[in-house]
């Protein structure tokens, strides 16, 4: 198979032994419209489906708890943990791209800084997030909705990532942030164009040292979730993007499990 047949976001599955059609779909988690360009070939496939699943059962948030998992804790700060030339350049981000001053995020964890200046650089156009409007679509549709995670467990996760290994994330990331939206240009480029390999290659930097709770335990628990679906029901089954590529990302971790894999080419709309 050459390398521009396996550009794709969407994947049919199915069980060695036999059994039914699934797919894994990569998305992005944003309302920006540029990564809207799969929705209509994806919601065809969900109409197949009898399951629909996300990376956690949306019905299962829990606002406060993600709230209180992204704050930090009794005294520490963000000032603390940035040092004064990530703090300075933090409170020049902030004014400038979201007009409030740096002391807004003292109690707010690493990440939770990092997504709010990420998303000025991106388009709210949609009502909801890429994911969620295939989950509305999927609960209009009658299907069975699940997670391949459970919220607790991403609860966990973000506790589990110390804010301030983060703090170095976010410092990289502050020293950087005019290239970003060049950047995120490229990425939404090439999810475009169903570039898998590039997208998680752009997610494992991003991921600097944090690499395994982002991504592989994610991924090992996804994939198992996804197989014991797969192998009785046919599923549909949306993730990030970043999930999908690599040797200890879904689609490798499904094929060892006894599923063969196949690209589903983007058809042009």
């Amino acid at each position: 198979m050459t390398k521009r047949k396996k550009d794709s976001l969407l994947w049919q599955l199915t069980p060695r032994e036999g059994g039914p059609v699934s797919y894994l779909f990569g998305t992005m988690h944003v309302r920006d419209q540029r990564a809207f360009t799969w929705l209509k070939q994806a919601c065809a496939c969900v109409d197949e489906c009898e399951v629909f699943a996300v990376e956690f059962d949306f019905s299962q948030a829990d606002p406060a708890a993600t709230n209180a998992a992204l704050t930090l804790p009794e005294g520490i700060t963000l000032q603390q943990l940035l040092g004064r030339n990530a703090w300075k350049s933090l409170d020049f981000h902030c004014r400038k791209k979201l007009g409030v001053p740096p002391e807004v995020f003292q109690k707010a964890h690493p990440m939770r800084v990092q997504v709010a200046l990420t998303q000025v650089l991106l388009s709210d156009e949609a009502a909801r997030s890429l994911d969620e409007t295939l989950w509305a679509y999927a609960k209009t549709m009658g299907k069975q909705l699940t997670g391949v995670e459970t919220f607790e467990k991403q609860l966990e996760m973000l506790r589990n990532i110390q804010p301030e290994r983060y703090a170095k994330n976010l410092t990289w990331w502050l020293k950087n942030y005019g290239s970003q939206r060049q950047r995120l240009r490229q990425m939404m480029r090439w999810y475009r164009e169903g570039h898998l390999r590039q997208l998680y290659q752009a997610a494992r930097r991003d991921a600097r040292g944090l690499r395994r709770p982002l991504l592989l335990e994610r991924n090992e628990r996804m994939a198992k979730r996804f197989a014991e679906i797969a192998r009785c029901k046919s599923l549909f089954c949306a993730v990030g993007a970043a999930h999908l590529a690599g040797g200890k990302g879904l689609l490798r971790l499904l094929k060892n499990a006894g599923f063969t894999v196949k690209p589903v080419p983007k058809r042009a709309l």
